[in-house]
């Protein structure tokens, strides 16, 4: 009797240790990216009307993109919307992995240009690499769509993009890209297809779509406060929806 219950406890840790990298493997490969300070010109501040009912709002406290019910998605208050990584995306125990030498973290908005539908944002993202001031040119498009806003964050010479969101109450996946479960307190792998996919979605009834396709995605909802989008590419895009439909 003791030998087989020591046989099915051996299996049952077998069969654990088996689903183990499984289990943790959304939380491995993303290092932490941390917002700077944020600098809008007076000029380039207040509500652009994109059309529809949809909105992008520019302050000193970050961006805001409405629709007539309410927000779809704010950057993270008072920081950085985004910032530039210096790196390579490798590859640990089959599942992306990146080892970040540099991070951009600090934005300086210059001024707005607005076309019908339109609103583009240009400025710099700057910061320290090796003790050396260093600067990239940034331009943010907010463009209104047939489904919502897209919006695009071009770095000229990054190897990465993260994006910085303010915290999305009831953050849950939408399935294929990320598991259809609530995504609190953990790194996640966007699975790996072509074109921008919708990704996740929250208590607000947004969906939020990551790409560009063909890049390596991830989101961290580890920091406190906050969501992480990284994108492998020197441009992240985000689409901004409804409800998600089915199928």
């Amino acid at each position: 009797m003791v030998a087989l219950v020591v046989s099915v406890t051996a299996a049952l840790l077998l069969g654990v240790a088996e689903k183990v990298p499984v289990l943790l493997r959304t939380d491995i490969g993303l290092d932490r990216v941390d917002p700077g300070l944020l600098t809008v010109a007076t000029d380039a501040r207040g509500i652009v009307t994109l059309g529809r009912g949809y909105t992008v709002a520019a302050y000193q406290s970050g961006f805001r993109v409405s629709a007539d019910s309410g927000p779809l998605v704010d950057t993270i208050t008072r920081g950085s919307p985004v910032s530039a990584v210096l790196g390579t995306l490798g590859e640990r125990d089959g599942h992306p992995a990146e080892d970040v030498d540099a991070t951009l973290d600090h934005v300086r908005i210059d001024d707005v240009r607005i076309q019908p539908g339109r609103a583009t944002y240009d400025g710099v993202v700057y910061g320290t690499v090796d003790g050396a001031p260093r600067s990239m040119t940034l331009r943010l498009l907010f463009l209104l769509t047939s489904a919502g806003v897209y919006v695009q964050a071009d770095v000229e010479g990054a190897d990465a993009v993260v994006v910085h969101l303010d915290y999305m109450p009831a953050t849950t996946g939408l399935v294929p890209a990320l598991p259809e479960r609530a995504l609190r307190n953990r790194g996640w792998w966007l699975e790996p297809r072509e074109g921008e996919q919708r990704a996740l979605t929250s208590a607000r009834g947004t969906v939020v779509g990551v790409g560009p396709g063909l890049s390596t995605r991830g989101v961290d909802l580890r920091p406190d406060g906050r969501l992480d989008v990284h994108v492998w590419s020197s441009r992240a895009t985000l689409t901004l929806t409804g409800v998600p439909r089915p199928g």
